[in-house]
């Protein structure tokens, strides 16, 4: 992870979760197998951030974590929100500070925030809808931060 940060120097950083999803559909949620998936989740994600500090300094980069839906038992599928919703973060430059409603962001939102960021346009037939409110007033702004160097 080091090399590719000094190497490719991206600085805009996407990290999907996977490990506590499946903990959760193995043994449930909120199991200590599920806790244990949080845990090394959350231990990567600290490690990525202390290497993406090094490579380009205390938050000079827009790191966006998304991770799957949660559940209920192993399962899921219903409309309850420990079915649909998502745990998704924004932090870094260019980031407006506090917190957004969860209702009002979707998975889909992701790629249409990435391509905000780095300045591109999605395909009209794209369901998502970048999450603009989450990073600073002016898309110049944001995508001059996030996908310019």
């Amino acid at each position: 992870m080091s090399e590719y940060l000094a190497t490719d120097r991206p600085n805009l950083l996407f990290v999907h979760l996977t490990d506590p999803d499946a903990a959760g559909h193995r043994s449930g949620w909120m199991t200590d197998e599920y806790g244990r998936g949080v845990l090394a989740a959350d231990t990567a994600l600290g490690r990525l951030i202390e290497v993406a500090d090094q490579a380009y300094g205390s938050r000079n980069y827009a790191l966006i974590v998304t991770a799957d839906h949660g559940g209920h038992g192993t399962g899921h599928g219903s409309d309850h929100p420990h079915d649909v919703t998502i745990p998704w973060i924004a932090w870094g430059q260019g980031v407006r500070p506090g917190g957004l409603d969860p209702a009002t962001v979707h998975t889909m939102d992701t790629a249409s925030t990435v391509l905000w960021l780095l300045g591109l346009s999605e395909p009209a037939e794209w369901e998502g809808t970048p999450v603009i409110r989450a990073f600073d007033p002016s898309p110049a702004t944001a995508a001059a931060g996030a996908g310019s160097r």
